[in-house]
């Protein structure tokens, strides 16, 4: 008798758990006439070991999904941290198919992460976020090519800067007398004056700076830091600007269609 009702009440529970996931309201699995076969015990260990692999991905896809926040440099930072959930979950992984499972999207995460990590847009996002930096990368060797992929845009900033066309003498002035030391003081200004150099300086010092908690707010971060890095100031502005995912602008247009 309580084998009997233990079964009543787990196809109960079933048919609950089937209707809650209808996709038509009009078509209730609950008003199915046949029974449902209960699952094995078998079968609720693979479906729990199961919840447990795909778990880290849906907190990652709301996180992505929201609407504010939701800068470009997380998602490289993002797959790292999948992939070390994945390797802690699969400790407490016993059944085949919560295995295969695991297994397979063990890697898709690292054929995914290999080629974020090659994308200039989401390297350069991600090396400055002061929240990451280096840190956020899985690999060493893409950390490093991105590291002198930000030196070279960083040297280009420079060399903009530096070559844009200053005001001369005004040919009305009067001819002013040669300083003693002038021409060994222009030599000297044009020797420091390189893009290159100047840009692995300004870089070097920005990495080397811890980083801050990723609860801190990095606009606020360059907002303070606008005189110390004034080259990478500006490639922050043009770089944290790119958005994670599409999905806050397809909630507009689906907004928008309801509205209309």
């Amino acid at each position: 008798m309580e084998v009997q009702q233990a079964v009543a009440i787990q196809h109960y529970s079933q048919r609950k758990a089937c209707s809650s996931a209808a996709a038509d309201g009009t078509a209730h699995l609950e008003t199915y006439q046949r029974d449902l076969t209960p699952l094995t015990a078998d079968e609720c260990d693979i479906v729990r070991e199961a919840l447990l692999v795909v778990a880290p991905f849906h907190q990652a896809t709301v996180e992505l999904s929201e609407e504010r926040r939701v800068s470009g440099s997380k998602v490289i930072p993002m797959m790292k941290m999948l992939y070390c959930a994945l390797e802690r979950n699969s400790l407490h992984l016993h059944t085949q198919a919560a295995t295969h499972l695991h297994d397979q999207l063990g890697r898709r995460v690292t054929d995914t992460a290999s080629n974020l990590e090659s994308l200039s847009v989401l390297t350069l996002s991600t090396l400055l976020d002061p929240r990451f930096k280096t840190l956020g990368f899985r690999s060493s060797s893409k950390c490093s090519e991105a590291v002198n992929r930000l030196k070279v845009e960083c040297a280009a900033v420079i060399a903009r800067t530096t070559s844009e066309p200053q005001p001369g003498p005004s040919s009305e002035q009067s001819p002013v007398p040669e300083n003693l030391w002038q021409r060994l003081d222009e030599e000297v200004g044009r020797q420091t004056n390189n893009a290159t150099a100047d840009s692995i300086i300004e870089v070097q010092r920005y990495l080397a700076e811890r980083s801050i908690p990723r609860s801190e707010d990095p606009l606020t971060y360059w907002g303070n830091r606008r005189t110390s890095y004034p080259n990478l100031f500006h490639l922050a502005l043009q770089f944290l600007c790119t958005p994670a995912s599409s999905v806050p602008c397809e909630r507009v247009f689906s907004k928008a269609g309801e509205m209309v």
